[in-house]
């Protein structure tokens, strides 16, 4: 359909009627915008409002999509050439509805994945390998101290598990992945800056109670998930403690 031809066909016909556009737009309980709009061929009315158009313009509906006045003989032709058009022009907005559909998938699946990205970069947490330059032990007279000194903000935990005759204390480092990205990695830069005699900027901690434990100690260090630990069989254990490095025992 052409929508200028329509426009200026609707325009002529208003003229005809001696209409303004404002009283055309009050027939129709519309804005003069929407006249102006048609007229210049920059939208078309609406389903809804056509057969009110052609109405109050004395036109069929036939005549408005083709934009003329039409004879009998034209009139068949005509009215064959615009339920075409429709068609066309429905194909044509159904693909772009689909398009929009479409990018507005995407655009939510994206905007998730970064959602998720952030949740992750917060709260993910990275088990930090053991490093006898960084992490430090030591067994006293009432207290078992853990020490982790680096660049990077790291958490100490500590697991205790009695067996037997003996005590045995698990020590894992671990830090934010936001952290991680965000400062050195402690096995490069910061232990650079640290052989250099360089002071370090965080310091991690941990005491464990010496009278809480039995006579003979063990301490070691591991990436081994804690609740694990806990579960763990005899023969598990022993497999955990071969995977772990003994750090400290009195």
């Amino acid at each position: 359909m052409n929508q200028e031809k329509i426009g200026k066909f609707i325009a002529e016909c208003r003229k005809n009627k001696n209409l303004t556009q404002a009283q055309l737009a009050e027939k129709l309980n519309m804005s003069n915008k929407s006249i102006s709009k048609w007229e210049t061929g920059k939208g078309m009315p609406d389903s809804s409002v056509m057969l009110e158009l052609c109405n109050y313009l004395d036109i069929s509906v036939n005549e408005l999509l083709s934009g003329e006045y039409l004879n009998e003989d034209k009139y068949k032709e005509k009215a064959t050439e615009n339920i075409i058009s429709i068609a066309k022009e429905s194909d044509k907005n159904k693909k772009i509805k689909n398009c929009m559909v479409i990018i507005v998938i995407v655009i939510s699946i994206c905007l998730l994945v970064l959602l998720i990205g952030k949740i992750i970069y917060k709260n993910f947490e990275l088990n930090i390998e053991y490093d006898d330059r960084l992490i430090k032990c030591e067994i006293r007279d009432d207290d078992i101290i853990c020490t982790f000194s680096g660049l990077s903000l790291v958490c100490l935990e500590t697991q205790k598990v009695d067996v037997e005759e003996e005590t045995l204390i698990f020590i894992k480092g671990t830090m934010l992945l936001q952290n991680k990205i965000s400062s050195h990695f402690e096995s490069w830069d910061s232990m650079a800056q640290l052989i250099d005699n360089q002071q370090p900027h965080f310091k991690s901690k941990i005491t464990i109670d010496k009278n809480d434990c039995k006579k003979k100690i063990k301490v070691y260090y591991t990436d081994i998930s804690f609740k694990k630990i806990k579960k763990a069989s005899k023969f598990e254990l022993q497999r955990i403690l071969d995977h772990s490095k003994l750090i400290a025992e009195n």
